[in-house]
């Protein structure tokens, strides 16, 4: 079964307006268990890896202004 057409510069799960929920979890999950997150994701999409709002690769994100990075902090509070 084909799971991806391959078309990263074009994934509706990536571009949606709802994937900044998808980079919430994501950068949560790479928090909380590290690197082993980022290794598997990039085994299966790394488009995962990128912020839904500062479109940088590899959970790295702008060092001020990142929504998500500011609600993923909160997240263990």
């Amino acid at each position: 079964m084909r799971l991806c057409d391959e078309n990263c510069n074009e994934c509706p799960i990536i571009f949606h307006p709802n994937s900044k929920m998808l980079s919430y979890v994501m950068n949560t999950l790479f928090k909380r268990f590290g690197e082993e997150v980022c290794n598997i994701l990039n085994n299966t999409c790394p488009n995962f890896t990128c912020c839904y709002d500062c479109h940088i690769d590899d959970f790295v994100h702008r060092e001020s202004g990142c929504e998500i990075m500011d609600e993923v902090e909160k997240c263990g509070e």
